[in-house]
């Protein structure tokens, strides 16, 4: 489901003040995004990384930064 503009902005009127710096981080990744084609070598380690998640060769997200 698309939202329109203003939708967005109701949701942003209505985030707690805490999330917004999350939010303006996202916002700006999502500008600065690189429009440089993906390469064969950065496909190549996508499909690597995914299949060691698959063969259970990752570390789970609690143990890298911690339970809060």
């Amino acid at each position: 489901m698309a939202l329109s503009r203003e939708q967005l902005h109701r949701v942003i009127d209505h985030l707690s003040p805490e999330k917004l710096p999350a939010l303006a981080d996202l916002i700006e990744k999502l500008i600065d995004e690189d429009d440089e084609p993906v390469t064969d070598a950065e496909i190549a380690e996508y499909k690597r990384t995914l299949q060691e998640m698959r063969d259970g060769e990752y570390v789970p997200f609690d143990e890298v930064f911690g339970e809060d």
